[in-house]
């Protein structure tokens, strides 16, 4: 059930950095970014994500614990609204922190499960990176078809996409209800 439900989780996880990477460049303006600053201020998630990465290595304890899981899928799309619509640059910076960390639970939940639960760990390691792959392509595709579809609205993108999003937080619920 942990294996299905990382493996469930993680191309979600992709949809969310994928689109929020497009996003970028037209948050950074709407903030009023130079490069410089846009680059700085704008990879934050990255590092809060090999923090995240650092401290589960470390620390087990999140291992074989569906809450953790949960509160990192949770996170991950509030962080996510909050990146796209943020107001100013200190909400844009924390909200990441949040998304990062999210990230990095959501991606090491995959890694983790797929090496730890069966002996086909190769074909395992396969499936966790064609989750990934699917995420790639998902999130930038289904902003740029809100977008393309309601030109009126500026945020369907982030809407679509948050709404993709919460549609995973639901199948995510179902297979661990399913599982018990």
């Amino acid at each position: 059930m942990f294996l299905r439900m990382a493996w469930f989780a993680n191309p979600f996880a992709y949809i969310a950095i994928n689109t929020l990477v497009a996003m970028i460049p037209g948050l950074a303006a709407k903030l009023g970014l130079s490069t410089m600053l846009a680059g700085f201020c704008c990879s934050v998630w990255c590092f809060a994500r090999l923090g995240a990465f650092f401290a589960l290595w470390i620390w087990d304890g999140w291992h074989y614990r569906f809450r953790w899981l949960l509160v990192a899928y949770v996170a991950l799309i509030g962080a996510f609204a909050v990146i796209l619509l943020a107001p100013d640059l200190a909400a844009l910076v924390l909200a990441q922190i949040f998304f990062g960390g999210a990230l990095g639970l959501i991606y090491y939940s995959s890694l983790f499960y797929s090496m730890d639960i069966s002996e086909a760990k190769g074909a395992h390691g396969g499936i966790h990176e064609a989750a990934i792959g699917l995420g790639n392509f998902a999130g930038p595709a289904i902003g740029a078809a809100s977008l393309h579809f309601l030109p009126q609205q500026p945020n369907s993108g982030v809407f679509a996409v948050t709404i993709l999003l919460l549609a995973g937080l639901g199948g995510l619920l179902v297979i661990r209800r399913l599982g018990r």
